[in-house]
């Protein structure tokens, strides 16, 4: 029994080697399987016969034979199947469909003010079922959807435990699951943003790093021998919350001093309505307003980085990662003033500079959540 156990396990092993060895590659031989993946000639033949049969890859030629019978060339049908990502923010939902290899067929989005979470996957079940059927797809060729989720969730049982800044406690996505007739698997948004990066992004090759979504809130994801490690308790990353301030500002997890409070989005904006006492609702009017030269806009960014730069420097010294990677839209904007926020670091948080640790801006953002949820319907496939 046990043989037969450690059999099945090595055979799904050797499927998802060879399956994402097609989605990096897309074109390959079985000879460069076998070398490349360090497999017999038998179970890379047993595996692409398989994947024929299922669709999955398709015979595209025949290439130049060094002698003997000339070899089959094998191409990635990466649209053979289709999974979707959705990620949840306290204000709005954002919905890709992508393929095989990650790239996005088509995308939606929808504010989800004043709505109540039945009536939030009400609108994304009419989303998912339009899309489907808009490319000539039916549910059974999707892997499923995968749920960013701004809070402590249960992906076992697919609950949301906790989400502060959704306003939503113990949500179970069982029924959900039920009437769209789908997988539907969940994460934490800083977590599956850092899966992303962990497989697509800026922390492919590397073994430790640590993610930094900011949002309305912060929340961080890390990444331990090449892993997003959650924790006992699947509270591990919370860094948003631990507190480093003195000040009594209630944070939405009902403490004061988080450091939400001070280095999320609305932190910045807040810092500027103090100020000056005018209103800025969104990232884009902020930077507008500072790349105009606003001398009051200057002053709110440096307080919000300095905050923003604390919270980095505790995590370097805690968890000592090859790398942090600050992630959410505020990067877009950070990247257009990517050498002035150099030259402030340099004159004002040197120690940081100082480290070996580095501080890169994600080259995924603000999509890596949403990519990393699509991503969370493959991980059976290819065995991420």
């Amino acid at each position: 029994m046990l043989d037969n156990l450690d059999q099945s396990i090595i055979k799904n092993l050797n499927r998802s080697r060879i399956l994402r060895a097609f989605r990096e590659k897309e074109i390959i031989q079985k000879k460069e399987l076998v070398d490349s993946l360090n497999l017999s000639i038998t179970t890379v033949t047993t595996n692409t016969r398989r994947l024929l049969e299922e669709g999955l890859i398709e015979e595209t030629g025949i290439a130049e034979s060094t002698g003997g019978r000339k070899p089959v060339v094998f191409k990635f049908i990466k649209s053979a199947k289709v999974s979707f990502g959705v990620d949840l923010s306290p204000h709005q939902a954002t919905i890709i469909m992508t393929n095989l290899a990650s790239e996005i067929i088509d995308r939606s989005k929808f504010s989800i003010d004043k709505q109540s979470m039945e009536e939030v996957l009400l609108n994304i079940q009419t989303i998912v079922e339009t899309l489907l059927d808009k490319h000539g797809y039916l549910k059974a060729d999707c892997l499923g959807i995968g749920l960013s989720l701004p809070g402590i969730v249960d992906c076992e049982n697919i609950m949301l435990v906790n989400a502060p800044n959704l306003k939503v406690k113990n949500y179970s996505f069982r029924y959900f699951e039920a009437t769209i007739g789908l997988k539907v698997y969940i994460e934490n948004e800083a977590n599956v943003a850092a899966f992303a990066e962990l497989i697509i992004g800026a922390a492919e090759k590397l073994d430790d790093a640590v993610y930094i979504s900011i949002t309305d809130g912060v929340g961080c994801g890390i990444i331990a021998n090449h892993k997003v490690t959650k924790g006992t308790f699947n509270k591990a990353g919370e860094f948003g919350h631990m507190r480093i301030s003195d000040k009594e500002i209630i944070c939405s997890c009902g403490r004061t001093g988080c450091w939400e409070i001070f280095s999320s989005e609305r932190a910045l904006l807040k810092f500027y309505t103090e100020q000056s006492g005018d209103i800025v609702t969104d990232l884009e009017a902020f930077f507008k307003i500072y790349h105009e030269g606003n001398l009051l806009a200057k002053v709110a960014l440096r307080k919000y980085l300095d905050y923003l730069l604390i919270g980095i420097e505790n995590i370097m010294l805690g968890l000592d990662p090859e790398v942090i990677i600050l992630g959410g839209e505020i990067v877009n904007f950070l990247r257009e003033i990517e050498p002035i926020v150099e030259d402030y670091m340099k004159k004002n948080h040197s120690d940081i500079l100082s480290r070996d640790n580095k501080l890169v801006l994600s080259t995924i953002s603000p999509y890596s959540a949403v990519v990393g949820s699509s991503l969370l319907p493959m991980k059976e496939m290819f065995g991420y």
